[in-house]
């Protein structure tokens, strides 16, 4: 079913009384470079200030927190930047009144197992709950259980097989397998009212979901998820309404600065995102309600009212586009045809030194990003269907849907504030 969200509201059905209760689910928190000194003057509350009423208004505040906690500088060998906040940054969930820190996610382990038991540990002392990482795969497994006005909730936190995935005996966080995922979440449905599953993975920048990520996430819903939602594309994507449950496919980041405004990883949408609240009762949601929101090197901001219409009108657009198999298929056609050479180009030069040295740490280094191409769910989806449409010949057929995903990457009315921060 596809969502209109008409003044960022959509009513599924009428509630069940008297039980009922509301969760935010908060997408990617980095609060990393320029605000880390912000926090540190104890001024975490006036970065989240205007949000703070809407995130106030939810009986559940859930937040993913892409970031290990530590001042240790211990980083792993891995493609892509090492990630870490001082302990300080905790006080940001502090000021927002968060309640559960979703930890499954690429960065978790940027800098060793040690530092993920001590992101637990500080998360534990601030009395903020944790789920999706852990001392082992075992424990990183574990379903968080909570209870919301008598509700039973189960909540389920899974990664794409990046770096930081927990080990038999290593730190880190739980891995996305759909075939155990799915047996996870059944058994989770058998002890609890309510089952909220969040996943970290898909396509950066890229403002629709993939063909697998929707089969894999509907199949989520049929196994007994009441929610789901995926975080980690860092710009929001549309959500869907499959069989009743709400599957959210990426609300953007929560607060991430980025100091470096020429990085690859920028682009209009980096600096916008959407917090859904779930409204719900023992059958699970039964209203949604979405308040958008930008923000910049220094803090959060709440839109104009005109700018926000035009984002319910951009989320509309983009809700309507999932619901379409042939279209994702197309839109997502475009975007491996348009990022596949890059990345084949990419693995090419590494692999020009093989065969290497295997005892030469700093050898095999160099060749953990091309592991991580064929490991990480969203990177081989991408690399496989690029092969396919060379081996088809429809390259240049479907590189004439990339204008298309660069105008959603783009909105106008987002594309303003993208252009003021490039000038200060």
């Amino acid at each position: 079913m596809s969502l209109r969200f008409i003044n960022g509201r959509e009513s599924i059905r009428d509630p069940i009384q008297p039980d009922t209760f509301s969760v935010i689910i908060a997408g990617d928190c980095c609060p990393w470079e320029n605000s880390i000194e912000t926090i540190r003057d104890g001024k975490a509350a006036q970065i989240i200030s205007s949000v703070k009423p809407f995130i106030d208004s939810a009986d559940l505040k859930i937040i993913q927190f892409e970031s290990p906690l530590t001042n240790n500088d211990t980083p792993i060998d891995k493609s892509g930047p090492n990630l870490k906040c001082p302990p300080e940054c905790i006080d940001l969930v502090r000021a927002g009144g968060f309640d559960v820190a979703l930890l499954s996610n690429n960065h978790i382990g940027d800098h060793g197992s040690a530092v993920v038991m001590e992101t637990i540990e500080h998360f534990k002392a601030a009395g903020i709950k944790t789920v999706g990482a852990g001392k082992d795969l075992a424990t990183a497994r574990i379903p968080l259980k909570v209870e919301c006005k008598t509700i039973q909730i189960s909540i389920l936190n899974f990664a794409e097989n990046e770096f930081g995935i927990a080990g038999k005996d290593s730190a880190g966080c739980a891995p996305l397998n759909p075939i155990e995922n799915i047996q996870a979440i059944k058994r989770a449905a058998q002890s609890a009212d309510l089952v909220f599953v969040v996943v970290h993975g898909g396509h950066e920048r890229n403002p629709l979901p993939s063909p697998r990520m929707v089969s894999a996430y509907r199949a989520f819903a049929d196994a007994g998820a009441s929610i789901v939602m995926n975080i980690h594309p860092h710009c929001p994507e549309g959500i869907e309404l499959w069989n009743g449950v709400p599957i959210v496919y990426s609300p953007g980041n929560l607060f991430f600065p980025w100091s470096d405004l020429s990085s690859d990883h920028l682009n209009a949408m980096w600096w916008i995102g959407y917090l859904p609240k779930f409204t719900c009762d023992r059958k699970g949601v039964y209203a949604i309600e979405l308040m958008p929101y930008r923000f910049d090197n220094e803090r959060m901001h709440s839109l104009p009212p005109d700018d926000t219409e035009k984002f319910f009108n951009y989320m509309s657009a983009l809700c309507n586009l999932i619901s379409d198999p042939e279209t994702i298929q197309s839109y997502f056609d475009a975007w491996c045809a348009h990022e596949g050479s890059k990345y084949l180009s990419w693995i090419r030069d590494r692999l020009a030194k093989w065969p290497i040295e295997l005892n030469s740490r700093e050898a095999v280094r160099e060749l953990l990003p091309v592991r991580n191409m064929f490991t990480c769910e969203a990177h081989n989806n991408m690399i496989t269907t690029y092969l396919r449409l060379v081996e088809e010949g429809r390259v240049p057929q479907a590189l004439e849907g990339w204008p298309k995903i660069e105008i959603l990457q783009s909105p106008a009315w987002a594309q303003k504030y993208w252009e003021k921060l490039q000038i200060h």
